[in-house]
């Protein structure tokens, strides 16, 4: 069994499904969406956070460091400045266990099937007065389907709602199957139906993502849709109309449309990973509100139920 590395578990989350929910986010993505907020969880290894605003150049995490990334360069301040060179660096991560103004951080923890569930059930009560749950969420949980299967049958069977964020990515249905007795819900991330302008701007086929979509559908899973709409990629007319006329096939059996609007809150995250220049999205300004109205009434004239929208406070748009 391929074992994830967690980077966080967030409490009384209100936007990862119904209710009060904890959200277990896994480490590791095979898309590579340019406009990504989550950097931390595409990488499958654990990574280093470093704030330079916090430094205070106190060297702690240069005496730790036996590969020379980290070092001091007097530069005519009041302190040194730290250089840090991740070519160099081992991931060994003792640099953020002595850091004391926590300039460095750690992403990806290593935890058990049981420590995660230890975790989870503790909030049992609030899901229960709200008709919340577990969300499985990321990077992408099926990155690791014998662990999430495994994850899922427990929490079933302690009566617990699991929901599971996923771009249903899997080029094998089989991947994705037996998961469908034990989640009770699939939000699903939908990027764009142009199937070439999907493989190389987010590096994965659309087909097999479409082809599981449908076999959810068919298995009766109950799928909730996510669009993210972002600047110049899946922002036209053309793309709402294609968004509205697809989903319209499925509108009898959709829990609904969540439209997520373009933000950068991510851009600080790539800054301190070390990886600006994978972040294509730099100094891309966010989309007016507005901009997804004409999204929102293309899929209620074809009868799409249950729609919101993320970024106009107190909007939803239901039938």
């Amino acid at each position: 069994m391929k074992i994830p590395l967690i980077t966080e578990i967030q409490r009384f989350s209100l936007q990862d499904g119904p209710g009060i929910r904890t959200t277990i986010f896994l480490k590791g993505c095979p898309l590579r969406c340019p406009w990504c907020h989550n950097p931390e969880t595409q990488d499958t290894r654990r990574e280093m956070f470093y704030y330079e605003n916090r430094c205070v150049g106190c060297g702690r995490c240069v005496a730790v460091c036996s590969t020379g990334a980290s070092t001091l360069v007097d530069t005519g301040g009041k302190s040194p400045t730290l250089v840090v060179n991740r070519d160099k660096c081992d991931r060994c991560l003792r640099c953020a266990a002595v850091c004391l103004t926590e300039a460095r951080g750690i992403s990806g923890q290593a935890m058990t099937v049981d420590e995660i569930l230890r975790e989870a059930l503790s909030d049992k009560p609030f899901y229960k007065n709200s008709g919340g749950g577990v969300t499985l969420s990321g990077g992408d949980p099926l990155m690791y389907p014998e662990f999430v299967l495994e994850l899922a049958r427990r929490l079933h069977d302690e009566g617990v709602h699991l929901a599971m964020e996923t771009s249903c990515f899997p080029k094998h249905w089989e991947t994705m199957e037996p998961l469908v007795e034990h989640t009770d819900l699939f939000i699903v991330d939908l990027k764009c139906l142009n199937a070439k302008r999907h493989e190389e701007v987010v590096g994965w086929p659309l087909q097999p993502i479409l082809r599981n979509l449908n076999n959810l559908f068919e298995r009766n899973a109950t799928v909730r849709i996510h669009i993210p709409v972002i600047p110049g990629f899946n922002d036209s007319e053309e793309d709402f109309r294609d968004y509205a006329e697809f989903l319209a096939g499925y509108a009898d059996r959709l829990n609904g449309v969540d439209i997520l609007n373009y933000h950068s809150y991510g851009e600080g995250e790539y800054a301190a990973l070390g990886r600006m220049e994978t972040y294509k999205f730099a100094g891309v300004a966010e989309n007016p509100a507005e901009v997804v109205l004409p999204l929102v009434k293309a899929l209620k004239d074809k009868g799409i139920p249950g729609i919101t929208v993320g970024g106009l406070v107190g909007i939803t748009c239901n039938r």
